[in-house]
């Protein structure tokens, strides 16, 4: 009987230890696989927060690439916005451009017929006609901002002139002055319609 009660009180000891151990064991398990969860999760955070700096930086790269496409769409916009204001402002400064050039054929041929020497009065009346409608034509063509370009006697300008002859220089006439208009020349403003030709001193 005594070592039955022995027993029994060993048994009772043990208990509460081995559950303290027990306790223990599962706790420490507990706390490592608490750790490794703790990791994972650490490890998540991080691949997640470089995917995110990813994805910052690559929006970057998006929203810089849109915003240099829009600069350079504005840009192309005010270029063509300020030509087309330059050709708009051009059609109105050089507005009957092609009229005035196709009329100084006529002009030419109207001051060839002055130039004819006429003895009979009806050559005289004809003539006569003939310089009123050159003079109405000199004056539509001024009114307009067409202009003779004045050459005679002032040095010859490659930009209003065009040299077709050549003549010895002399006294009144220095070298490289124009001697002689062969054709008037016209311009409308500061555009040269056509260059006069002339005869230059050499």
């Amino acid at each position: 009987m005594a070592d039955s009660k022995d027993d029994s009180v060993k048994k009772n000891q043990s208990g509460p230890t081995q559950d303290k151990s027990v306790k223990a064991g599962e706790a420490g398990e507990s706390s490592a696989k608490h750790g490794k969860k703790a990791d994972k999760t650490k490890s998540r955070d991080s691949d997640d927060t470089k995917k995110l700096k990813q994805t910052v930086v690559e929006l970057q790269k998006k929203l810089d690439a849109m915003e240099d496409k829009f600069l350079r769409a504005e840009a192309d916009m005010r270029n063509i916005e300020t030509h087309a204001k330059k050709e708009q402002a051009d059609l109105i400064k050089y507005d009957g451009q092609q009229l005035a050039h196709d009329i100084l054929p006529i002009v030419d041929n109207l001051q060839r017929a002055l130039k004819v020497d006429v003895t009979d009065e009806g050559g005289k009346q004809l003539k006569q006609g003939v310089s009123m409608v050159y003079k109405h034509f000199n004056k539509a063509l001024s009114d307009n901002g067409v202009e003779v370009i004045d050459a005679l006697n002032k040095p010859f300008d490659p930009k209003f002139d065009q040299a077709v002859q050549t003549s010895p220089a002399d006294d009144d006439h220095p070298a490289d002055t124009v001697v002689q208009v062969l054709q008037d020349g016209y311009r409308l403003k500061d555009r040269v319609l056509r260059p006069a030709m002339v005869v230059v001193a050499k």
